[in-house]
């Protein structure tokens, strides 16, 4: 509640006069086109709806009570991600293992405020759920917008959430970067069918030392920076993204160093008919292992050397294919999602480190009254580390969302 607190504060004092109070309003087509929606996401018109007199701002509260459930087979130890990357290997001691796993911790909560202005619109959104550290308030989203501008904290740059595929679990396959980062971003619509952001980010790190190295903490020199273009046409849309990651590393003497890592994205939405979509994406580059699906210690930016003592970045490529097809006018969404990702082998690397995974689901979602929805979902996972061995996964996960 303090997070929200003083937003509400701020919402009193632009709702001195209010006079309409709903709970569900016909949405506007965003004419600048700045709201990303990912899949997950709940209705853009569900929430209740405070609007002054004049017409000039808007107050959404919104929710959604989630609880999700699953069964793992193969030794993984439950979770709302699918992990390919802790998939155990199979020793024959933890394969046949069972795990099940229940939460109410992805609930969300948030407020958003709209104000017409002078120069034009202004738009605030916060929005919380208990899927932090110890079921503690985690803020997914915090910014500010105009209609070229955007600061705080929301889906990174380099990533295209519209066309991520639909799953049960929270992450999807391992290249589908859901990441939120805190970020100064422009962005511009023009020629009819594109739009084009630019931001500069929180740079996004992950670095792997020896543990017995003892190394002084370092602070980050340079904000990431991303680009991403979109063109948007009748039944397709294409995207391309790219990132300079700048990562700060302590060399062995104790001096200050930095690596440029980068990585570009390319994703395609198809349209076909009024009930069929099809979305992929390719991605590949160096220093970017820390926006990808994986847990933590299980994948780095950056790797020491210890022959040369010094910092290398790693390598890495992948993609995802997946078709969607809503049935029983569209009361039944049924989805298939095939991808997987590879890390270029160095000789210094550990024989247990990650090299490769693959990822398949296949789930449904089906509409149970006009604010609730259940989801069920088959996953299975394919994991292999450089010295060759290999182990999988097998998981039924199901969701319950009710959004208010």
């Amino acid at each position: 509640m303090k997070i929200l607190l003083p937003v509400l504060i701020l919402a009193g004092l632009l709702f001195t006069n209010t006079d309409t109070f709903s709970q569900k309003k016909q949405v506007k087509k965003d004419s600048v086109l700045t709201k990303e929606k990912h899949p997950q996401d709940s209705p853009e018109g569900r929430g209740f709806f405070i609007e002054s007199k004049s017409g000039e701002s808007t107050l959404r509260i919104l929710g959604s009570v989630r609880m999700f459930g699953s069964n793992d087979f193969n030794g993984l130890s439950g979770g709302t991600g699918f992990s390919i990357g802790d998939i155990p290997i199979d020793t024959g001691n933890l394969v046949s293992e069972n795990t099940f796993f229940l939460t109410a911790n992805i609930s969300r909560v948030g407020i958003e405020v709209t104000k017409k202005m002078g120069f034009g619109n202004v738009f605030a959104r916060i929005e919380t759920d208990f899927n932090g550290s110890g079921q503690n308030f985690r803020i997914r989203h915090a910014y500010g917008q105009t209609d070229f501008l955007l600061t705080g904290q929301t889906w990174t740059c380099f990533s295209d959430i519209e066309t991520l595929p639909n799953t049960v679990d929270l992450d999807g396959p391992p290249t589908a970067i859901s990441k939120r980062t805190v970020q100064i971003r422009y962005y511009k619509s023009f020629e009819k069918y594109y739009k084009l952001l630019a931001s500069l980010e929180a740079p996004s790190i992950s670095v792997s030392i020896p543990d017995t190295l003892s190394l002084e903490p370092v602070t980050q020199s340079l904000p990431a920076f991303a680009v991403n273009l979109e063109r948007n046409s009748t039944g397709l849309s294409l995207t391309a993204a790219g990132i300079i990651n700048p990562i700060s590393v302590r060399n062995l003497n104790g001096s200050k160093e930095s690596l440029f890592g980068a990585g570009a994205l390319l994703s395609s939405k198809v349209v076909l008919g009024k009930t069929t979509n099809i979305v992929g994406q390719i991605l590949f580059g160096s220093g970017i292992a820390s926006f990808l699906n994986l847990s933590d210690n299980v994948a780095f930016d950056v790797i020491l050397n210890p022959l040369t003592e010094k910092y290398e970045l790693t390598q890495s490529y992948g993609g995802f294919i997946s078709l969607s097809q809503k049935l029983f006018k569209k009361k039944v969404d049924l989805n298939v999602a095939i991808g997987g990702v590879n890390f270029v082998m160095e000789d210094y690397f550990s024989p247990q480190t990650f090299e490769l995974g693959y990822y398949v689901s296949v789930n449904a979602f089906m509409l149970l009254l006009e604010r609730s929805k259940i989801g069920i979902e088959y996953s299975y996972g394919n994991k292999r580390i450089k010295n060759g061995d290999r182990g999988d996964a097998n998981r039924f996960a199901f969701t319950f969302f009710f959004d208010f």
